[in-house]
């Protein structure tokens, strides 16, 4: 299905009841608006692993402009600002009342924006594996995780010809290096006892080459919003993996820190994708503060 939104046209699907047939009362449910990284992905990789979501209230999945099934535009256009005004577009657009936004890495990033832009607007919002910043954070409470820690030289390499252009290399970002760094790099994207989970998950999602390439070069050097969260009051979910080197527990302490009515889990042996390594506590994570927002 698609939305006609600020010119564009945005890709959803929606998965379980906004009624609760529970009782003749039909009475609503929550509405959780999921958003996947912005950095090029769909939302694919999300769907098996969210989708006892269904169990609290109706999901609502979003291809972000750039990614997926929405219809294209000028990458050159996309910022996360503009994402955010597009996810308030959807929300008025399908009349969506008080939903939760549920936001993993880059899609954190806009769910931030989003709720500096549009207070009032969600209930909460539920960040997953996400950060503050560009600059990686760094505290007193643990080292920040390192890919290199793990992984070999040329595999460190590879990501950094992707995710860090200029560092190894000049090269424009092709397909087939996306590919190679997908191959070898995607399975650390989960912790080390779920490295064989990546082609299972990601199997799912897809990946626009041009919108990575805006946002590794454009986009994403220039996000920071460690002193603008400090504005976001409605309850929010923080949730962190004990092994992610990509947005490290760090930031997530931090802006637990500066929101300030936040709850912060961390996810021990957990990396990138806490939702799909640790399914049952995750989602017994969310259920706890869902049931806080009842009390």
């Amino acid at each position: 299905m698609f939305a006609n939104v600020n010119g564009k046209k945005i890709f959803f699907d929606v998965v379980g009841e906004g009624l609760s047939t529970a009782t003749p009362e039909l009475k609503p449910r929550p509405t959780f608006v999921v958003l996947h990284c912005a950095s090029g992905f769909d939302h694919g990789y999300l769907r098996n692993s969210l989708h006892q979501l269904s169990l609290f209230g109706q999901i609502v999945y979003i291809d972000l402009p750039g990614s997926g099934r929405s219809k294209h535009v000028d990458v050159k256009t996309i910022t996360f600002e503009s994402m955010a005004d597009d996810v308030k577009g959807m929300i008025d657009y399908l009349g969506i009342q008080s939903p939760y936004i549920f936001a993993h890495c880059a899609g954190g990033f806009v769910a931030q924006h989003f709720a500096i832009r549009h207070p009032g607007v969600a209930k909460g919002l539920i960040l997953v594996n996400t950060a503050p910043s560009y600059t990686k954070s760094h505290d007193q409470v643990a080292p920040n995780p390192m890919l290199n820690e793990r992984a070999t030289e040329d595999i460190v390499n590879t990501c950094l010809r992707v995710y860090a252009p200029g560092v190894v290399s000049e090269e424009t970002l092709t397909q087939e290096l996306v590919d190679k760094m997908l191959k070898e790099v995607g399975p650390y994207f989960f912790a080390e006892d779920y490295m064989d989970m990546y082609d299972s998950v990601f199997s799912f999602t897809g990946m626009n080459v041009e919108m990575l390439d805006h946002f590794v070069t454009e986009i994403y050097p220039k996000f920071d919003v460690r002193e603008e969260i400090k504005q976001i009051d409605i309850p929010t979910l923080i949730v962190a993996g004990s092994q992610d080197w990509l947005t490290p527990p760090s930031g997530a302490r931090l802006m637990h820190k500066n929101i300030k009515n936040s709850i912060y889990r961390e996810f021990a042996e957990s990396c990138h994708l806490s939702f799909a390594e640790k399914p049952q506590s995750f989602i017994g994570c969310v259920e706890g503060f869902l049931d806080l927002q009842k009390a």
